[in-house]
């Protein structure tokens, strides 16, 4: 049924709740990038896979979704997903472009693990290996732009993750709830 004079929201952020359901499908996905969060241990990798209540746990806790980091004494390394970066596609001035960083932050007790390898670049790499060149919602796929070290404290510190990703009027799917 039409509405008269209702029009659905036409907007590329529309999109951003897409690609956050298919990164967090990914994510729960991954087995090592799982143990990695969850198991603090040099040996994390080593470790058995995680059951799904404890892949679930990893949201709100380990997984952010909103940028604000609450530190306890159980969770040291965490992974921060924003989009950011918001700009007008030089080539269509229909799409947007826009940054989807990976906050990578783990205390420094637990940045080593076993045979020289780091935490925050083991996590990279299982992020990079599963986003890079891959496709969201977004035209197009997404492309590694360039990894930054983080220091937040004397105690965490890790890498910030940014892909390029470039968005039309992604959701052709009008919003279930029309209030205008």
């Amino acid at each position: 049924m039409k509405i008269e004079g209702y029009f659905p929201p036409k907007s590329s952020f529309l999109s951003i709740e897409k690609d956050l359901g298919i990164i967090t499908d990914q994510i729960m996905q991954n087995q090592r990038l799982k143990r990695l969060l969850y198991y603090t241990s040099r040996d994390a990798l080593n470790k058995p896979n995680l059951t799904t209540d404890q892949s679930l746990e990893l949201f709100g806790k380990n997984i952010k979704l909103v940028p604000k980091l609450y530190v306890d004494g159980s969770v040291l390394n965490y992974i921060i997903i924003s989009f950011d970066n918001f700009t007008t596609n030089a080539r269509n001035p229909e799409f947007r472009d826009n940054i989807i960083e990976f906050d990578i932050i783990c205390h420094f007790d637990q940045w080593q693990l076993d045979d020289f390898m780091l935490r925050p670049y083991r996590i990279a790499a299982e992020i990079d290996s599963t986003f890079n060149k891959k496709h969201l919602t977004g035209i197009g796929k997404l492309d590694f732009l360039g990894a930054n070290q983080i220091v937040l404290t004397d105690e965490f510190s890790g890498l910030c993750l940014m892909y390029s990703a470039i968005h039309g009027e992604e959701d052709k799917k009008p919003m279930v709830t029309p209030d205008r």
